[in-house]
């Protein structure tokens, strides 16, 4: 706590006397502050569910991985007098270092969700964020609605910055994004002031610029951990903000901020509620553990492979796609020669030839045996990515991939997809999102715990004790 002359509150006050807020700081606190549970729809808490379902089901097969355990092991030597949870291991520790962990664990596998909407210039993954609403809950000793009302503002937030700013485009990372919609989430969660919340936001908006050199070339474990490292930020940002701490008021339009450094001058427009739509009802889920720029190659492929024959008969395996599917995971030689798992989900030839060679693709799949196996190489040599004009004319809205795979003999086998199964023109069902956490997580828990956990998010809105909730989630078998 502040021990000097003026009390939290009043440092505020000082400060925000001398110091203007600029117009986007302004507009997003503004809007946070405001937004209340009761101004969500129906439809927009159902969808919110959905996607924690979906998120949750991305997490315990990630939980032993070896960026996950590192993380474990620094949380395990962090305490707070009022922790969080570490999920699947139960490890008691601080809002931020849950929220780091479980953040990791929503996106080691490449298995959540990812923003698509029309107006996007940026992709990512907003449940990214989901962690910082959950985490501060749990330390705010708050209730499910709380959650539910994090998390939307979290993909709001997220959604509306990708839809002015192409980070990868200036050499930079989305996790900038979720590292300012995770502060958001946080901020609403602890019940700050417009005053507390654009002082958090503008403390992390200083501090989180991420470079997009994490998601390009041969990839690292931080692929999977920078968002997660934004979320934790942003929530310990909230928490100095909390206690009084102040932050550069004018981060965006300031001549050494965010429009002068990295983006140049935006507006974000109008946020979701009232008569704005949100933007969560845009959300694409994943059928496929892998980038989201190939999941509509991959339907392809599984279409066509009952069509062949022989494998070995392949003479060349043709991708056509938008411009950015080949930036993101056709973009240099390593993505022929994967070594590692963070690698190899981005690659979208070697993502096709696990496809063609063994019908699906899974965490399995991105071990050492099989980024190592002559035939999967051998077949990724004869696999060519090509950028279509009419494709990338499609993107962001449609994720077009046009495939033809010429035979020895002479046969062409075409199919061509626009929308996977999980974009919102092609939705899962409540019974599919349902069956994707029972399938990702069969291996821990019996079909009665499983369902016990689905049915408490499904009543997420109802929950006033997040401790059972939280509790459930533990590996059994």
């Amino acid at each position: 706590m502040y021990k000097g002359t003026l009390e939290p509150t009043r440092i505020f006050t000082h400060y925000l006397g001398r110091c203007k807020l600029d117009k986007v700081l302004s507009h997003i606190s503004q809007y946070v502050s405001d937004i209340t549970y009761e101004d969500l729809p129906a439809d927009i808490t159902h969808q919110t569910k959905r996607l924690w379902l979906d998120t949750l089901a991305c997490t315990p097969r990630a939980f032993s991985s070896p960026p996950v355990q590192i993380g474990v092991t620094l949380a395990e030597m962090s305490s707070s007098k009022s922790p969080a949870t570490v999920l699947w291991g139960q490890q008691q520790t601080t809002a931020e270092m849950a929220a780091f962990v479980n953040s990791s664990m929503v996106r080691y596998l490449d298995f959540n969700d990812f923003y698509q909407g029309p107006e996007a210039k940026e992709s990512g993954h907003p449940s990214d964020a989901f962690p910082s609403a959950l985490s501060v809950a749990e330390q705010e000793r708050v209730t499910g609605k709380e959650v539910l009302l994090g998390s939307v503002i979290a993909w709001e937030i997220y959604a509306r910055l990708a839809d002015r700013v192409p980070f990868r485009d200036y050499g930079f990372d989305q996790s900038i994004a979720i590292a300012i919609a995770s502060t958001c989430s946080a901020c609403k969660v602890m019940g700050l002031s417009q005053d507390e919340t654009a002082n958090a936001i503008a403390l992390t908006t200083a501090s989180n610029i991420t470079l997009g050199e994490v998601r390009f070339g041969e990839v690292s474990m931080w692929k999977g951990c920078a968002a997660a490292n934004g979320v934790r930020n942003g929530v310990f940002s909230a928490s100095l903000a909390k206690q009084g701490m102040t932050g550069p008021l004018n981060i965006f339009d300031g001549p050494r901020g965010f429009f002068h450094g990295i983006s140049g001058e935006f507006e974000l427009g109008k946020f979701g509620g009232k008569e704005e739509p949100f933007r969560i009802m845009q959300a694409s889920m994943k059928h496929f553990a892998v980038g989201s720029v190939a999941q509509t190659a991959l339907e392809c492929i599984l279409e066509l492979r009952s069509d062949i024959d022989s494998i070995h008969k392949i003479s060349e395996v043709e991708v056509r796609t938008f411009q950015f599917g080949v930036n993101v995971m056709a973009d240099v030689r390593e993505k022929w020669s994967p070594l590692n798992r963070e690698t190899a989900d981005h690659s979208l030839p070697y993502c096709v030839a696990i496809m063609l060679l063994f019908g699906e693709i899974n965490d399995d799949y991105f071990s050492d045996g099989y980024l190592g196996d002559e035939t999967v190489r051998e077949l990724m040599k004869k696999i060519n990515v090509v950028s279509d004009e009419s494709a990338t004319q499609l993107f962001p809205e449609k994720r077009v991939s046009k495939v033809l795979i010429r035979m020895d003999s002479g046969v062409e086998h075409y199919a061509e997809l626009g929308y996977h199964k999980g974009h919102p023109s092609n939705a899962m069902s409540d019974v599919e999102v349902e069956n994707k956490f029972r399938e990702q997580t069969d291996i821990y828990l019996n079909e009665s715990q499983a369902n016990k956990i689905i049915s408490q998010w499904w009543t997420l809105d109802t929950q006033r004790d997040l401790s059972s909730l939280v509790s459930s989630l533990v590996i059994q078998k």
